[in-house]
């Protein structure tokens, strides 16, 4: 590697196909069963999409490539180490897009975990309570805004609906206490929605292009930083820095 890994990673064999493709540098690889090539595209799109809109709205890409490699559909989730991106058969390769009306789930999660390549695979949070903030979150929120800008404002409500009624759900269920979105422990349900759905609403307060410069500028500080790393605090000021100064 050119730059600092995480000391995290997969391993993964198969007897795989590949689509192999090059984006403005960047080699663009996926691996997956012969017969679970119908959204192979779509992955390819969102990879290209995301190393456009991430590149330019945060920083460059670190990595000379990006693999997207499939795994069978005992689990259902998908993963992103560095450069390198594990997905399940069950919610990427064999998803059934056909509908138009129904949310893009596999370009949307593929965005999310192309995301990761810049919130955790560049900046880390420190471990402490707010870590989630700072890697789930931000990818959330980034997969949303990406989202909007390929498919439009009202494809993005779908998920926005969606991650209102899991954040909801979620909170039904809760056995201790919500805490504030800086000080998320191990809540999915606040981390990933609530998150997103704030970070949403931050960027349409103040703007994206606001909003962008301060996480600009957070990554440059705290890029492949590791003494001190940074936590969820840290963010909110870089946020505040750039939050225009209302009158009264």
């Amino acid at each position: 590697m050119d730059v600092p890994i995480l000391n995290y990673f997969a391993f993964q064999s198969g007897k795989y196909q590949a689509v192999k493709a090059q984006h403005k540098g960047t080699n663009i690889e996926v691996y997956y069963h012969p017969d679970h090539a119908m959204n192979v595209q779509q992955m390819v799109k969102a990879t290209k999409d995301s190393l456009d809109y991430f590149g330019k709205a945060f920083s460059p890409y670190q990595y000379r490539q990006v693999r997207i490699i499939e795994f069978p559909r005992y689990a259902s989730f998908a993963e992103s180490f560095a450069n390198t991106i594990a997905y399940s058969e069950k919610i990427g390769f064999v998803a059934d897009l056909r509908d138009p009306e129904r949310a893009n789930n596999v370009y949307y999660l593929m965005a999310h975990e192309m995301a990761h390549q810049w919130w955790e695979h560049q900046v880390a949070g420190a471990a402490v309570q707010g870590w989630a903030m700072l890697i789930e979150t931000m990818a959330e929120y980034s997969a949303y805004m990406l989202v909007e800008e390929n498919h439009g404002k009202a494809h993005l409500r779908k998920f926005l609906k969606w991650g209102r009624d899991e954040y909801l759900a979620g909170r039904s269920k809760e056995i201790l206490e919500e805490l504030p979105l800086y000080r998320v422990e191990d809540q999915p349900y606040i981390h990933y929605k609530k998150g997103g759905i704030v970070m949403y609403a931050i960027s349409d307060r103040i703007g994206s292009v606001a909003l962008h410069t301060a996480l600009r500028k957070f990554l440059e500080k705290f890029q492949y930083a590791h003494d001190p790393y940074p936590t969820s605090l840290d963010l909110i000021e870089f946020i505040k820095a750039e939050a225009p100064i209302e009158d009264g």
